[in-house]
C-alpha cells in the first residue's frame, strides 16, 4: 500500500465512522421525540429498554433506511471536498497520478463495505431484527391493525384448494370457508362456517358445514355429509402458509427465496416479495454507487465544509430514496418486473455517476 493510499484511507475511515455515529444519533434523537416519547412516558418504559431498543434498531437504520449509503457519500464529500479545496487533488493530478489511482483505496474499502453489509444484514442483522421485534412487541406495539382479511391457498396436500373469506392471523381462526378438490372420478366441495388451528394437535379443524361429493361419471350424483367438527383435509401448518407474513428482515436471503417459491406453489401472490428479495442485493450495491457518485462530484464542486457536504449528501440521498420508492412502488403494482423495480434507482444513479466521471478531470 502506497503512502497516498494510507493517507486517504485513514482519513476517510475516521471520517466515515464519525459520520455514521452522527447520523445514527440524529435519527435516534428525532425518532424518540417524534414517535416514542409519548409511549415511553405513558407506559413508563425503563431507560435500559429504550437503549436496547435503539441499539437493536441500528442494522435497520443502516441497511434498510440507506443510512450506510448516505454515510459513505457524506464522508467522501467531507474528505475529497476538503482535499480538493486545499489543492491536494490538483497537485496529485498535475504530478501525473490519475484520479482513479488516487481514489483506489477508497474504492476497495467501499466495495468491501458494500459486500460486507449484505452478509451482515443476512446474519447479524437477522438476529438483531428478531430481538428488536420482541422488544417492540412488548413495550411499543399497542395496535395490531386489521388482521381479518381473506386468504386463499392452492396446491395444498391432497390436491385441495382453500378460500377463507375472513381470517384472523393473530388467533389463527377464520369464518366462511370454502374448500374444494377436482378429480377425474369425483368432485369434493366443503363449505364450513369456521376454521381454526389447533396448536396442540398441529391440525386445522373445520366446524359447522357440509361436505358435498359429486360423481361426474354418474350424472353428477351428489352425496352430502354434514360436518359438526372434523380435521381439515390438508396438513400444511401456519408456519408454511403464512411464512411471508413475517417481515423480510427476520429471514436470511436464502430463506426468503425459499419462502417465495413455496408461496408461489400455493398460489399466494409473490410479486411484492420478489421485489423485496431483489432489493436485499440492490441496497448494498447502492453503497458503492453512492461512493462512485460522490467522488467526482466533490472534485468538480471544489469546495469542502460540513454544512455544504451535508446539504449535497442530504439532497442526493433524498433523491435516491424517492427514486428507490418510486421504482419499488411500480414493482409492487406489477408495472415493472421485480428485478428492474429493485435495481431501477441504482441503474439511474450509476448512469449519472458515469456521466459525471466523464466530465471530471482525471
Amino acid at each position: 500500500m502506497k503512502t497516498i493510499d494510507k493517507y486517504y484511507l485513514s482519513w476517510w475511515l475516521k471520517t466515515f465512522l464519525r459520520v455514521l455515529i452522527t447520523l445514527a444519533f440524529l435519527y435516534i434523537i428525532i425518532d424518540f421525540f417524534v414517535t416514542r416519547q409519548e409511549s415511553v412516558q405513558k407506559y413508563n418504559v425503563p431507560f435500559l429498554i429504550i437503549l436496547q431498543y435503539y441499539l437493536l434498531s441500528l442494522p435497520k437504520i443502516f441497511f434498510q433506511f440507506h443510512f450506510l449509503s448516505a454515510g459513505v457519500m457524506f464522508a467522501t464529500f467531507l474528505v475529497w471536498g476538503k482535499s480538493t479545496q486545499e489543492g491536494e487533488i490538483s497537485a496529485l493530478l498535475s504530478g501525473g497520478i490519475p484520479l482513479l489511482r488516487i481514489a483506489m483505496s477508497i474504492f476497495v474499502v467501499g466495495l468491501f463495505i458494500a459486500v460486507g453489509s449484505f452478509f451482515m444484514e443476512d446474519t447479524i442483522g437477522v438476529w438483531f431484527a428478531k430481538q428488536f421485534q420482541n422488544v417492540e412487541k412488548m413495550y411499543f406495539s399497542y395496535h395490531l391493525g386489521d388482521t381479518r382479511s381473506g386468504v386463499s391457498w392452492t396446491n395444498l396436500s391432497g390436491g385441495w384448494t382453500c378460500h377463507i373469506l375472513r381470517f384472523n392471523r393473530e388467533a389463527m381462526t377464520g369464518r366462511d370457508v370454502f374448500i374444494h378438490r377436482i378429480q377425474e372420478e369425483r368432485i369434493d366441495e366443503i363449505r364450513a362456517r369456521y376454521i381454526w388451528w389447533d396448536n396442540i394437535q398441529k391440525k386445522w379443524f373445520i366446524e359447522e358445514g357440509r361436505h358435498f361429493i359429486l360423481s361426474p361419471k354418474k350424472d353428477m350424483e351428489q352425496e352430502v355429509i354434514r360436518i359438526t367438527q372434523i380435521p381439515a383435509p390438508f396438513i400444511e401448518a401456519p408456519e408454511t402458509l403464512f411464512a411471508l407474513d413475517l417481515p423480510q428482515e427476520l429471514k436470511t436471503w436464502k430463506q426468503f427465496r425459499e419462502e417465495i417459491k413455496r408461496a408461489h406453489f400455493f398460489g399466494i401472490p409473490t410479486y411484492k416479495y420478489e421485489v423485496d428479495w431483489y432489493a436485499r442485493i440492490a441496497r448494498p450495491a447502492s453503497i458503492f454507487i453512492m461512493l462512485l457518485l460522490a467522488l467526482p462530484l466533490s472534485v468538480l464542486w471544489k469546495r469542502g465544509g460540513f454544512v455544504l457536504s451535508f446539504g449535497i449528501t442530504a439532497i442526493s440521498a433524498i433523491c435516491y430514496m424517492l427514486c428507490f420508492l418510486l421504482f419499488t412502488g411500480l414493482g409492487y403494482l406489477q408495472t415493472l418486473p421485480p428485478i428492474i423495480s429493485a435495481w431501477g434507482a441504482n441503474i439511474l444513479f450509476l448512469t449519472v455517476s458515469l456521466f459525471i466521471w466523464k466530465r471530471t478531470p482525471t
